[in-house]
């Protein structure tokens, strides 16, 4: 209750001293703008509103992000070990090859970033999206954090706690050298290439965390994944040799291009780079996990507590057939209950929520979208808080809906990522804000 409470304080700040909170907001506003908090080559949608967290939210997400990887890590051992639990997922026969290759280090997922929807009120918890492929957001966070810190946002509330950010690059560096040195048993720095797929410029969190890397003593590059080779067992970026890989690639996107990008999959299945994180955790990404987790039969493994938590944290999820009348019938009937989302999709693309669409409409999706690898899941409740709105002539108290991100690295949470907006999705796709997150203990 102590963090909700945080909100009304700060609204309670604004409009006792508008005029220097506006002021204040404009310059925040230029220092966001010449940031790298880059969004596809343009400066980050954000909100001039700390995101307030204290120990009780913060310990919170740590227990129950434990006792989820807890599960998850079964699942993907399940998938190792049992050729009949694998049909349940549907992957391609490369895509599994890929999968059961050991990765040489004892982390099935090394970076995640886990989705949750968090009533501060109740503390109630619902995941909503397992992201193991190919995360982001850390420069956002940290750069609206490192702007916003400085702010009279945080100014204001020093004088009775201590505010802390989330430290998300070089603990992120420790944590994949840590996962290449029990894959080369060897303490030295490797060759590291951060590799993903490119239209244009990569992108400025890349360039960030390669100077990270370079700080802690590893040469780094950004590189396509279609521009390399692999020669003698080893894996090069022209005279570039590269010793670990920190894949961004989303798995599918490798699949697709199974053809191009021939060298990248050679060295991985080869085991002579150290790919970090491991293709092993589509098991997870994948959200057909919510379904087969869902599904008793399907999941023997789980312990009476740990369906218990899977009943009560992740929404009910199943396979959408749109041929199965039956299904089809349920849909329709309880449409402002349910959403249709594709397996295996970012950035909310294709998540179609039965609230926003009239019967007809929904019907229409049914038909012509939903029509393959689609998932029909419980609509949760979304959380809401009031987010300040600045522009140039006032601000506005506004209730938002927003989505809790949890990174995850080796298994543990590293730091908190928030998105916001008005609409049911929250995602690139519709209106999107990020906002600063603050960890606040009383002095």
């Amino acid at each position: 209750m102590q963090a909700k409470k945080l909100f009304n304080t700060y609204q309670d700040y604004v409009k006792e001293d508008l005029k220097e909170y506006k002021e204040n907001y404009e310059r925040v506003f230029q220092e966001v703008e010449d940031s790298p908090a880059k969004y596809k080559g343009k400066p980050v949608e954000f909100l001039y509103q700390p995101m307030f967290f204290t120990d009780v939210e913060i310990d919170r997400f740590r227990e129950l992000t434990d006792q989820l990887m807890v599960i998850l890590n079964k699942v993907i051992d399940e998938y190792i070990q049992n050729p009949a639990f694998r049909k349940h997922f549907g992957f391609s026969p490369l895509l599994e090859k890929m999968i059961l290759k050991d990765p040489g280090y004892d982390v099935n997922v090394p970076m995640g970033r886990f989705d949750i929807f968090y009533h501060y009120d109740t503390g109630d918890f619902q995941f909503c999206e397992l992201n193991a492929d190919g995360s982001s957001g850390m420069i956002e966070q940290r750069e609206l954090q490192k702007i916003i810190e400085k702010s009279k946002a945080i100014e204001d509330f020093s004088g009775q706690y201590q505010v802390e950010g989330f430290e998300l690059f070089d603990s992120w560096v420790e944590a994949l050298l840590k996962n290449y040195k029990e894959y080369s048993k060897k303490d030295v720095k490797p060759q590291v290439a951060i590799v993903d797929f490119f239209k244009a410029e990569p992108p400025s969190e890349f360039i960030e965390f390669q100077k990270a890397f370079e700080a802690k003593g590893c040469p780094t590059i950004v590189v396509d994944p279609r521009n390399l080779e692999y020669r003698d067992g080893n894996l090069f970026y022209q005279n570039f040799r590269i010793d670990c890989v920190y894949r961004r690639t989303v798995t599918w996107e490798i699949i697709e291009h199974a053809e191009e990008v021939k060298a990248y999959i050679d060295a991985y299945l080869d085991g002579n780079v150290c790919f970090v994180g491991p293709i092993r955790s589509q098991v997870i990404h994948n959200k057909a996990v919510f379904a087969i987790l869902h599904d008793k039969e399907k999941t023997p493994f789980l312990t009476p507590e740990e369906r218990t938590f899977v009943e009560r944290h992740i929404p009910y999820t199943s396979f959408f057939d749109n041929q199965n009348q039956g299904v089809v019938a349920y849909a329709l009937e309880n449409k402002d209950k349910l959403v249709l989302k594709p397996m295996d999709r970012y950035a909310s693309n294709g998540v179609k929520i039965g609230e926003d669409y009239s019967l007809e409409e929904w019907k229409k999706i049914i038909e012509e979208e939903a029509v393959e690898e689609y998932l029909l899941q419980a609509f949760c409740k979304v959380p809401k808080a009031p987010m300040a709105r600045f522009d140039r002539e006032d601000v506005k108290f506004i209730d938002h809906n927003y989505i809790i991100g949890l990174f995850m690295y080796n298994g543990k949470m590293q730091g908190v990522y928030t998105r916001t907006g008005t609409h049911n999705i929250i995602g690139s796709i519709v209106e999107c804000f990020t906002v600063p997150n603050f960890l606040f203990r009383k002095k």
